[in-house]
């Protein structure tokens, strides 16, 4: 876990959620982001939702919780956009 925000969305559900991401041997870090009000639906739980892969293979996950929601960066040790996305697709399940 890197960067300069140390606050995680969701309390100890959201950190273990991070956490899992962060095992896998393909992640080198997790940079939490800025937490901000999303808007629109707030439902209950919290959630991990895989927004972007880009050419280098490093993925932007969105962690939100209610109306809150929190940017993720994950940098890879993918060397392209096909291993990124394989990684994704990993970590979606």
């Amino acid at each position: 876990m890197g960067g300069k925000h140390s606050k995680i969305l969701g309390g100890r559900e959201g950190l273990n959620l991070l956490l899992r991401v962060a095992s896998n041997p393909n992640v080198k870090k997790v940079v939490p982001g800025r937490i901000g009000a999303k808007g629109g639906r707030s439902g209950k739980g919290i959630r991990l939702k895989v927004t972007t892969v880009d050419e280098r293979g490093n993925i932007k996950l969105i962690l939100s919780e209610g109306s809150s929601s929190q940017e993720i960066y994950v940098v890879t040790n993918a060397s392209n956009y096909e291993e990124g996305l394989e990684l994704a697709n990993k970590i979606k399940a």
